[in-house]
């Protein structure tokens, strides 16, 4: 597995894997190289599509193929296997850090530094207070192409019956005791317990300021015993059902289903609450802030995503710097409708209604709580700068709180291992002993 996910063997191999013709999007003859390829993980019909229809009628010289991946472990190694093995990959999208770590690190992303100083347009991915674009050595490597802030969405029929206010402003304590209050032989109280360390701690929060990591912060280890709390007691699922069910990934049909009713989660999962023809239910959708951590930093635990890059071996980098540039700024809006706020705010608050909650918002949503969680409220988003041994690291969290909710091991020696393994993953990143 360390070989797998190590930089310098960075699927290793990978062009054997197939030909460039047995990929949708891809042409090994002369035409198709001319169209520009562009890979992302949302599909087609819930945004992409109509971006790529208004550049090309805004730059009728070039066609755009876009081929959608699945964002999930299966899908991005069909994406990395394609960038490994020289495929015809112009623009694509990356979703998560250990992606990114791995792709930026293994030679897979273009410089994009000099363009983006070159236009004002983009002037706020240079901000380092408050980063929206991934650095690498001092070069931009990636634009975060959305604004990802979380909440918990709520099944307002279920918290009606219970009797339950909905609320405003609450702590990690009022979240478990008002799932154990939703809880019923029926459905369960939540999916699972946010990430509170992330809440607490905000960017950077594997990473320690002296060279290790951070998994001794007393707030990891109090995530994962909530959790276990939360699932011995009823009020979360169980976590052999979620890693059975492959819930850890998909949870929209469950809370359709009314399996469970407090959904902490991001707007990208609204997409499948406003369409009632492929995603039938009938119970309007609350919202609420995360809640908070007691001497935590007030996160949201949310961040700038989606990230966009330019492939160093693409021969069409003019073609694919204006598609990506268009897809920042005034290509933006339709990506609404696949839950993706625009990371430069180019939309206004009309716009963010529709495209996010679709043509009858109020028939699926409660927009009260709504415009007071989305748009009115000005969350701290905490996008993460330092990924030395991102992807080993988080392979050993996973198996650590696996281990841990399934009841195999304890909190602590858990969080002690990831504590272990991380610092190794770290020394061997940054060429320290």
């Amino acid at each position: 597995m360390r070989g797998e996910l190590s930089r310098r063997r960075f699927l290793a191999g990978a062009g054997a894997v197939g030909a460039a013709g047995l990929l949708p999007g891809c042409s090994g003859d002369e035409r198709g190289s001319e169209i520009l390829q562009v890979w992302g993980g949302v599909p087609a019909a819930s945004g992409p599509g109509k971006v790529v229809e208004a550049f090309q009628r805004k730059f009728p010289q070039y066609k755009v193929n876009y081929t959608r991946f699945v964002n999930d472990p299966r899908g991005n190694l069909k994406l990395d296997t394609a960038l490994q093995g020289g495929l015809d990959i112009d623009v694509y999208f990356t979703y998560t850090s250990a992606s990114l770590a791995l792709r930026a690190g293994s030679g897979m992303a273009a410089d994009l530094t000099d363009r983006v100083k070159a236009d004002l347009e983009l002037a706020l991915f240079l901000d380092a207070e408050q980063p929206r674009a991934f650095v690498e050595d001092g070069r931009v490597k990636a634009l975060a192409t959305a604004r990802e802030p979380y909440f918990v969405l709520v099944n307002e029929t279920l918290r009606r019956q219970a009797g339950v206010e909905l609320p405003r402003r609450w702590t990690i304590d009022e979240f478990r005791a008002t799932a154990r209050s939703l809880t019923t032989d029926r459905t369960v109280g939540a999916y699972t317990v946010p990430d509170l360390a992330r809440i607490s701690l905000g960017p950077d929060y594997w990473y320690g300021e002296d060279g290790k990591s951070n998994f001794d912060d007393p707030v990891f280890e109090q995530t994962l015993a909530t959790g276990r709390a939360m699932i011995d007691e009823g009020s979360t699922f169980r976590w052999s059902e979620v890693l059975a069910r492959h819930l850890n990934t998909y949870q929209q049909n469950s809370f359709l289903k009314a399996e469970f009713n407090l959904w902490p989660t991001a707007p990208f999962n609204l997409r499948y609450l406003y369409d009632g023809k492929l995603y039938p239910h009938d119970f309007k959708v609350g919202f609420v802030p995360p809640p908070t951590v007691p001497g935590g930093g007030d996160w949201n635990g949310g961040s700038y995503n989606n990230f966009v890059m330019m492939n160093p071996k693409s021969a069409k980098t003019e073609a694919a710097w204006q598609f990506i540039k268009f897809w920042l700024t005034e290509g933006s809006a339709p990506m609404l409708a696949g839950g993706k706020i625009p990371t430069l705010g180019n939309v206004t608050d009309d716009q963010l209604v529709t495209g996010l909650l679709g043509k009858e918002p109020d028939k699926y949503f409660d927009l009260d709580s709504f415009r007071r969680v989305v748009l009115q409220a000005e969350p701290k988003l905490a996008t993460d700068t330092k990924l030395a041994g991102f992807p080993e690291i988080t392979l050993a969290y996973n198996q650590q709180r696996d281990l841990c909710w399934l009841g195999e091991k304890a909190p602590g020696p858990a969080i002690r291992e990831v504590y272990r393994l991380a610092n190794a993953a770290i020394a061997r990143n940054e060429g320290s002993a």
